[in-house]
């Protein structure tokens, strides 16, 4: 399998420049200055310019560019005229202005101020965006809301929120930096002091290599990176851009290609070859590894931007079982959906959901494209995606969808042309301040880098993986069941669908196996973390995950803007994972329907969609403002009324025919209507617009594929030749 990359080179200029001390203490009462009359300053300059110009030794050829300002009454001519006869060269006159640009010998910068047809020099400085730096404004940092939230420059990020201290597992082809900056992490650190006694020590910043080990379990007995795809997921997750900043810095409006958690941990845990290929089994020796040294490198996220056929129930899947015991061990285990979204002719497929993404424990990634926009109002699910519901089991996935097309991020150093392991020495105050202080000199990591544009929804997987270490450095205390719960909550339904559902032209369940809860909104859902109480893995099903006074779901801000677009909450989703969302997220023990069955797992959501002004419109009529919580009603008293005028019988929040026309969306994937019986027992199974998507099931067995393999999810991964299976076939969804 080959990947289709585009090489972006970083060119990258250091220059090192290390000053005399005894130059910068030079006495004020030297022979050479008593000799030397002084005179007048003539401030019709810049003070820069003043500086070059009291430097510059007589007859030296230094020029300097500068705009000269044409006194009151002179034309910009006579300015010119004279600029060239001090030996300047003229590049433009805007007469209308008054201004003249010209590269003028500094020797002769104050003759030429002194004139009285000039009014003013200044230099001519480059112009920098109104950005205050080139941190975190890489495409996929800005249209997921990360730079709203990310710290700028590394003394902040030392002081945290990047991600500071978690750990991202990565289970792939292996990561290769390309230079020492890309995955380089930064802290504060004292020094041992005097004689290591830490009197008169200091606080310093310091760098460290992010990637805290590798471990390989293809066989092959390397950790190298020699297919790239690891390298650039763990980019998208975690990555520096550092060498795309530098280049932008001095090539303004140049692409930036920084990650999500730029300063979370990464553990690099290799179960692909260098082909790109693996074994179910290598997959599965790399999660019991994870679950065993979770704790030696605080390992809280794992990331598998790979995949194998379905060909099985979740239940009975090996790869399945070992993501749910991950999972059961504390662990955010995020998997991207898969890239069988359509086949060879671009026909929409469905049932696309690879193993173990079709496990209802995970994080099911799809992909969006962006259309290379930061707005979000023209964001699309990729082509490529693949669509729920899931084979055998009829599960709704993905759960979310988020930016993973034609993304920018690390090349690996196995293939990128500048590849390095730089550093240079700074800092250590000498050998006075190292026997007083103890050393302070630190390692500062050069970037080289060059960086691949790639898709796929291996990539997107990342983008909520650096997502998650976010969440969890700023509440260490979240369960993966609340995650999963406030990404879903908080991620924001594409207006696409939303018209098409209006329009009747998508069905709301369509509409969901494409998109799940909606894309990702790292800025909400880190919002949401932090409002989290902090001891929330110690809550009991009837507690509130928000307790603090006058803090409320409604009033955390969530719909402040990502490139200029406010994001409406997104109230249809009421209840995932046992966290139900009233307007101070209720832990519970299952979600009860109306006519007794109660959910244990999964996710659930009324039917009907956003309007453009956040109002929900449920599939009746009725509406919801977009400044009100739809909560669960197993908690609500009997005739409570929320804020829009809906009556909410017995306690139940979706009473018959209350909120919706047909029934309501549950993480299941079931539609339910009719098919529960009045004794609770699930005599028949409806799914919605079936018709739409059951005659385009995909069956894998059609696709070159070894069931014992993984492959990636890349672009590159779609199917080319695929048939369909009926509703006879053992795959078929069903309950």
């Amino acid at each position: 399998m080959s990947l289709r990359t585009r090489t972006l080179t970083a060119l990258v200029a250091l220059s090192l420049l290390t000053p005399l001390s005894g130059a910068l203490n030079a006495s004020a009462n030297t022979p050479a200055q008593a000799r030397t009359p002084s005179r007048p300053r003539l401030k019709k300059m810049t003070d820069d310019l003043l500086a070059r110009s009291d430097a510059a030794p007589k007859g030296s050829r230094e020029t300097a560019r500068v705009i000269l300002s044409a006194a009151d009454g002179q034309t910009t001519d006579s300015a010119a005229s004279l600029a060239e006869g001090s030996g300047a060269r003229v590049h433009e006159q805007f007469d209308s202005l008054g201004l003249v640009v010209a590269d003028v010998p500094v020797a002769k910068l104050s003759e030429l101020a002194a004139r009285d047809e000039v009014s003013w020099v200044s230099s001519d400085q480059p112009v920098r965006s109104t950005a205050a730096s080139y941190d975190n404004t890489s495409q996929y940092e800005v249209t997921t809301g990360a730079s709203k939230v990310l710290p700028i420059g590394n003394n902040a990020l030392a002081s945290g929120g990047g991600g500071n201290g978690v750990g991202i597992a990565i289970l792939d082809s292996g990561i290769s930096p390309p230079d020492s900056a890309e995955f380089a992490g930064y802290k504060w650190q004292q020094s041992s002091g005097t004689l290591g006694l830490g009197l008169f020590s200091q606080t310093y910043l310091a760098s460290y290599p992010r990637v805290l080990t590798h471990i390989d379990f293809t066989g092959e007995g390397k950790t190298t990176d020699a297919y790239g795809h690891g390298t650039h997921t763990a980019g998208v997750a975690a990555g520096t851009g550092q060498a795309s900043e530098d280049y932008a810095a001095n090539n303004p409006g140049s692409p930036t290609y920084g990650g999500i958690a730029t300063n979370a941990n990464l553990v690099d845990v290799r179960v692909l070859d260098s082909n790109g290929v693996g074994q179910v089994s290598n997959v599965i020796s790399g999660i019991n590894w994870v679950i065993k040294n979770k704790s030696a490198y605080n390992i809280r996220v794992m990331n598998l931007s790979l995949g194998a056929a379905p060909s099985q129930s979740y239940k009975t899947d090996p790869l399945c079982q070992a993501v749910s015991k991950a999972v059961d061990a504390g662990l955010v285990v995020v998997v991207a959906a898969g890239n069988w979204g359509k086949d060879a002719t671009g026909q929409t497929i469905y049932g696309g959901i690879l193993s173990p993404a079709n496990s209802p424990r995970v994080i099911t990634v799809g992909a969006t494209n962006t259309q290379q926009t930061n707005q979000r109002s023209d964001d699309v699910v990729a082509t490529y995606s693949s669509r729920g519901p899931t084979l055998v089991d009829g599960l709704m996935k993905p759960d979310l969808v988020a930016p993973g097309n034609h993304l920018g991020a690390s090349q690996t150093a196995a293939s990128s042309p500048s590849a390095s392991n730089s550093y240079t020495t700074s800092g250590g105050g000498g050998l006075l301040g190292t026997l007083v202080s103890g050393n302070t000199s630190t390692n500062t990591p050069v970037a080289t880098g060059t960086y691949q544009v790639m898709s796929g929804t291996s990539f997107a997987a990342p983008a909520v993986s650096g997502s998650v270490a976010l969440m969890l450095e700023a509440n260490p205390s979240l369960t993966p069941s609340m995650v999963k719960a406030v990404l879903m909550r908080t991620a924001e339904r594409l207006p696409v669908y939303e018209q098409m559902v209006s329009d009747r032209t998508m069905a709301s369940f369509v509409r969901v196996i494409t998109e799940g809860a909606g894309e990702l909104n790292t800025s909400a859902a880190l919002t949401v973390a932090k409002a989290i109480r902090k001891d929330a893995n110690r809550a009991v099903a009837g507690d509130n995950l928000i307790t603090a006074k006058n803090t409320t779901y409604s009033t955390l801000g969530l719909s402040s803007p990502i490139a200029g677009e406010a994001m409406p909450l997104n109230n249809g989703v009421i209840w995932v994972e046992g966290v139900a969302f009233t307007d101070r997220l209720t832990l519970t023990s299952g979600f009860q329907l109306p006519d007794g069955v109660t959910v244990s797992q999964g996710w659930v959501m009324v039917d009907g969609y956003m309007l453009p002004d956040g109002t929900y419109l449920f599939a009746n009529g009725y509406t919801l403002g977009s400044g009100y919580t739809l909560g669960s009603g197993i908690l609500m008293s009997d005739g409570y009324t929320l804020g829009s005028g809906i009556l909410m019988g017995d306690g139940i929040l979706m009473s018959d025919g209350i909120l919706m026309s047909d029934g309501y969306t549950l993480g299941s994937g079931i539609l339910m209507s009719d098919g529960v019986s009045s004794t609770g027992v699930r005599d028949s199974t409806t799914y919605a617009s079936e018709t739409t998507w059951a005659s385009n099931l995909i069956n894998p067995s059609s696709v070159q594929f070894d069931d014992k393999q993984v492959i990636l999810q890349g672009e590159a991964a779609m199917p080319t030749s695929v048939s369909r299976i009926n509703s006879t076939s053992p795959l078929y969804p069903h309950r």
